[in-house]
């Protein structure tokens, strides 16, 4: 194993993987923690809206175990090209990816402790301290396959994994009148994740944030009709609305 230590900016909760020139990700459309479809670059989600972060790149001769503790885990394949590298918002600090151009590698991309970071970042005075969490790349040869999420099972990480499946819905709900939208859609969250739904009942209203993604979404589509002008930015009252749709969901 290869490995490269170093540190990188992240803003607007990015950071980038760079395949290298002449390089390229293979089909990797949005998952939420990572985005292939902004550029050449894959972006790669954080759990902090901007801070330097430390990242570790570890080259592989073949696939390393998967730690079923790990929170916040995607995978993807890349031809790589020359140059590989993690860079920061706008190309603000490098970690080269000591791998070789021209070959086939699939890609993991994990962030440890980042709902702990995530927190940290959100608190009052703790912004600017050093960051709780930190950032791997696992790389190893291996032939293009689908892309995937392996894992998003914190409040932070379910908040970006579930932007997909939230457009999804969305559009499958568009018939539903409004505002009756809202709960239908905050509904069909809770039951596509009962994990959410079991966290919820159980007192964990940081779970709220991945269906709070969902009626963001919804806020989007009907952005320039008023029905949801006094919802939109009542987190109060959204807040309310999902506990008490978790409770009758249990019903």
């Amino acid at each position: 194993m290869i490995v490269n230590v170093g540190e990188v900016d992240a803003d607007y909760s990015q950071i980038e993987l760079g395949p290298g020139f002449g390089g390229h990700a293979y089909g990797l459309d949005n998952l939420g923690l990572a985005n292939g479809e902004l550029g050449e670059n894959v972006v790669l989600t954080t759990a902090r809206q901007h801070g330097r972060v430390a990242v570790e790149a570890q080259v592989l001769e073949r696939q390393p175990p998967l730690d079923p503790a790990w929170d916040a885990v995607v995978e993807m394949s890349l031809r790589t090209g020359e140059g590989a590298q993690v860079c920061g918002w706008a190309g603000t600090g490098v970690v080269a990816i000591p791998v070789p151009p021209g070959i086939d590698v699939r890609v993991r991309y994990v962030v440890l402790d980042g709902q702990i970071g995530s927190e940290q970042f959100n608190r009052p005075h703790e912004s600017d301290e050093s960051p709780a969490e930190r950032y791997l790349l696992q790389m190893w040869p291996a032939p293009p396959t689908a892309a995937r999420t392996l894992a998003a099972t914190s409040p932070w990480s379910q908040y970006w994994a579930f932007g997909p499946p939230a457009v999804a819905i969305i559009a499958e709900l568009a018939d539903v009148p409004d505002p009756d939208r809202a709960v239908v859609v905050i509904d069909r969250a809770l039951a596509a994740h009962p994990d959410v739904t079991a966290r919820l009942r159980a007192g964990d209203d940081r779970f709220q944030a991945g269906v709070v993604r969902y009626l963001q979404e919804l806020f989007r589509v009907t952005y320039f009709a008023d029905v949801y002008e006094g919802l939109r930015n009542d987190h109060e009252r959204i807040r309310l609305l999902i506990a008490e749709r978790a409770r009758r969901l249990s019903q």
